[in-house]
């Protein structure tokens, strides 16, 4: 509380206050929720608030910060005679908002009170009053109604940046049978003395899915919402920290470990941290308590198959889904796990429904599968072909049983290994080969990928996969990926290893995305769908790296770099770069000459890029006599230019004009104009260090010009930057902010955030100098929030940008407490397409 009476809400989205009583309308109440998160708004509800406040208190302060009131009433007033409280006293509190009613029909047992309040509602022409049946029916009314009414009293204000969701997966499907866990762990989250709760159980029991469940629910308490980290690929503790600062959306500093980086992001947050499949990575446990130890307003809720083991955890066996009473007479059929065979089969088989022959069989086929959620909807998805009468017989033949499995797995992951085990035992044979060979993809795999495997009709193969839930697909941006889960994957990379190809099915696979990466190699720095492929398969990239550097394949490994770097430098992954090559550097012997060569260009280029200046210069001018001698002229240019730019920085400017000069000449026989653009930008950054302006602009567009007409968009970027700080030296604003503008359309088309966040710092300042504050504010603030700490590969090739009006002080002078707020708030809230539309709509 920040007063007396004063409870804050979470957010400052919009917001949706849900009313209706408990226990009566559940169903009803999460249906309203989803209708409200598939409008990506705010749904405030009381279940999820926190604890240490009274109810009426919470109620009035939730109410009187939320835009809409959704009443959802049935039969109960939810309140005892007598008194005001319940949903009445909801309504009230809700005064002049705009109000939509739902009552469910028919109600045979409506309390009186209830009813003369409907009654009352009916009457005022002024209130949506609406009836329905199923939750169903219910999603649908508020879904379409909230969505009428925002488009006739809410209509966003198009110059506002849109706020971004919390990064939590958005479930396919509704959730079945966890009301009792949602409600034991929600609690536990809400308490404030509660700082990590880990979901433990079995694999396939659902421990994801329930805790996707909770970060949608509980979104709301916490101010700063909820953030998602998956480390199902990760397969070393070392490599966590990297993961965490990738799902969180930050450039890790070079030089220092990512969970540093991780650690300083979230020490002033208030957040809910997911982190997803923790049990390959237990080891690294005690860094978890590490990131709360210093940022003690965010709650961790972990999945792992077991507890973590630290000071303060509190744990919560999820268990499998709750099953008919076998004494019953078939009417608690409904329960969550024949729920949940109802629904996998129906979207096998829509015409598929429980009747007084199927039920029992389903039934028996839930309890046989011990309610693993992922061992029934590999079981549900054979109705396509089998009757549930059918199934139970094959699983009552010994097919998949609870035995069989590893001793020292426990007895539920025995079951759901056999359940996969008698899925993959259905196919034939080539659809098991290409089975075990798709579990080896750590990041999905796309159609092309498949067809290149040998042996294998991949479409035709990965429809029976998919058809028999062994694979799921997924769509990006249109394009079709497919993805194992991880119980699945795990289960098919040990088959690989059974039938004896799991050395030719992992080289095989690092040798694609080798040829891969060489193929678009030559297209980064000019077609923007390259790169974009190779941050797709970014997971399959590392996992194919690191195959080479385990099997000691260092000229591979080093091919690969060579053929990444591009891309590593452009989206921000240069620590990865440093890793990679400076193990190879350490661990190689043997290398051949041209090898050798090549991983000094790297580590060298890396070093730079880094600010090692030392370690650049003698890796880089080893490299240039061995590619001379070598007759590896482009590679030579590129080790020269670099020579060249650090001979610059240190003020050789006589060595740094020799070395340019050999990587024209270099760059003119070989043709490529990128080396010739390369030339000219760092020339015109000698001309300009010397204060000699003119012929620091004639040199940088002649850069730009072959830059140009060579489709370099790296040189583009390059030349435009270093051209508009050159023409502002002279006082050329308005050419300035024209090659600013020009040159960040190339770097955001390329996705190259930390080249967009270094012209981003330049057009603030041309705001400043034009008095335009609240824009050079926000200008900085999204500049702030997309880059961290990590250095741009950019900043390494153009002009310091000419000192304007000094810092964000003088900023908040000129605009006053209040004003500088907003616009700080503004430009935080920026994503990259956002700060970029903002930057080139101009004042």
């Amino acid at each position: 509380m920040t007063g007396a009476n004063h409870i804050r809400t979470p957010d400052d989205r919009l917001r949706v206050f849900i009313s209706s009583t408990l226990q009566e309308l559940a169903p009803e109440r999460r249906a309203v929720r989803d209708a409200v998160l598939g409008l990506r708004l705010i749904p405030v509800m009381f279940e999820s608030a926190a604890r240490p406040h009274a109810r009426r208190d919470l109620v009035e302060a939730y109410v009187a910060e939320s835009h809409l009131f959704v009443g959802v009433y049935w039969q109960s007033h939810g309140s005892t005679p007598g008194e005001r409280d319940g949903v009445e006293a909801e309504f009230d509190l809700a005064g002049e908002l705009p109000k939509l009613v739902y009552v469910k029909e028919p109600a045979p047992d409506r309390e009186p009170r209830l009813a003369a309040m409907l009654d009352r509602i009916r009457r005022d022409g002024r209130i949506s009053y609406r009836t329905f049946a199923t939750p169903g029916d219910l999603r649908q009314l508020v879904r379409d109604d909230i969505a009428l009414l925002l488009s006739e009293r809410f209509e966003a204000d198009a110059g506002e940046p849109a706020v971004e969701q919390a990064s939590v997966p958005a479930p396919a499907t509704p959730i079945l049978g966890r009301d009792a866990e949602i409600e034991q762990v929600g609690t536990l989250l809400t308490d404030p003395g509660v700082r990590l709760v880990t979901l433990t159980g079995p694999g396939g029991v659902g421990k994801t899915r329930l805790a996707t469940e909770l970060a949608t629910t509980l979104a709301g308490a916490y101010p700063d919402g909820v953030r998602f980290v998956a480390l199902s690929t990760v397969t070393t503790p070392d490599l966590v920290g990297a993961m965490m600062a990738q799902a969180l959306g930050l450039r890790t500093t070079a030089g220092r470990p990512p969970i540093d980086d991780v650690q300083a992001y979230l020490r002033t947050r208030a957040l809910l941290l997911v982190i997803d499949n923790f049990e390959q990575v237990a080891s690294a446990a005690p860094m978890i308590s590490t990131l709360l130890a210093a940022a003690p307003r965010v709650t961790a809720l972990v999945t792992s198959r077991a507890p973590l083991r630290l000071t303060g955890e509190h744990t919560a066996e999820v268990p499998p889904l709750p099953l008919p009473d076998p004494e019953s007479d078939y009417s608690d059929a409904r329960t969550g796990a024949v729920g949940l065979f109802v629904e996998r089969a129906r979207a096998a088989r829509q015409d598929f429904a429980l009747t007084p022959e199927t039920t029992p069989a389903v039934i028996e086929i839930c309890r046989r599968l011990d309610g693993l959620p992922l061992a029934i909807e590999l079981a549900a998805a054979k109705v396509r072909v089998l009757s549930p009468q059918t199934l139970l017989a094959r699983l009552r033949e010994g097919v998949s049983t609870l035995g069989g499995g590893a001793r020292d797995l426990p007895v539920r992951q025995r079951t759901l290994r056999n359940t996969i085990a008698w899925s993959y035992d259905l196919l034939a044979d080539p659809e098991r080969v290409l089975f075990c060979r798709l579990g080896v993809f750590a990041g999905g795999v796309d159609l092309a990928a498949v067809e290149a495997l040998p042996d294998s009709d991949g479409l035709e193969m990965l429809d029976v996969l998919v058809s028999n839930s062994l694979v799921k697909q997924e769509l990006r941006e249109d394009q079709a990926r497919f993805r194992m889960l991880d119980s699945i994957r795990e289960y098919a990379l040990g088959r690989l290893r059974d039938i004896g190809r799991w050395h030719e099915a992992h080289a095989a696979y690092a040798d694609y995305f080798l040829d891969l990466a060489q193929r678009l190699e030559p297209l980064l720095g000019r077609e923007t769908s390259a790169i974009a492929r190779l941050e797709t398969e970014h997971e399959n990239l590392k996992a194919a790296m690191n195959w080479f550097l385990d099997e000691r394949e260092w000229e591979k490994a080093i091919s690969f770099g060579f053929a990444l770097w591009g891309f590593w430098w452009l989206h921000g992954h240069v620590e990865e770069s440093a890793r990679y090559m400076n193990q190879v550097a350490d661990e190689a012997r043997g290398l051949s000459e041209e090898a050798t060569a090549r991983l000094r260009v790297g580590t060298g280029a890396t070093a730079f890029v880094s600010g090692d200046i030392d370690r650049a210069e003698s890796d880089l001018a080893a490299a240039r006599v061995a590619l001379r001698a070598l007759g590896d002229e482009q590679n030579a240019a590129l080790a020269a230019g670099m020579l060249g730019m650090i001979a610059m920085r240190r003020q050789h400017f006589a060595r740094a004009r020799e070395l340019l000069e050999e990587t024209r000449r270099l760059g003119e026989r070989t043709g490529a104009d990128w080396v010739r653009s390369l030339y000219y930008s760092q020339l015109g950054l000698i001309a300009l260090r010397g204060g000699d302006t003119l012929t620091a602009a004639r040199i940088f567009r002649d850069g730009l010009e072959t830059a140009l007409r060579s489709h370099d968009r790296l040189g583009t970027v390059t030349n435009l930057y270093s051209l508009a700080a050159t023409v502002l030296i002279d006082g050329d604003l308005d050419a300035a902010e024209r090659h600013l503008r020009e040159g960040m359309t190339f770097a955001a088309e390329a996705g190259d955030r930390g080249s967009v966040t270094v012209y981003l710092a330049a057009l603030a300042d041309l705001g400043a100098r034009r008095g335009e504050y609240a824009r050079a504010v926000r200008l900085t603030a999204a500049r702030r929030a997309l880059r961290t700490s990590s250095a741009a590969w950019l900043e390494t090739y153009v002009p310091d940008w000419p000192r304007g009006l000094d810092g964000l002080r003088a900023l908040r002078e000129k605009l006053g407490d209040q004003e500088f707020t907003a616009a700080w708030a503004r430009g935080s809230a920026d994503d990259l397409r956002s700060a970029v539309d903002f930057a080139m709509a101009g004042p």
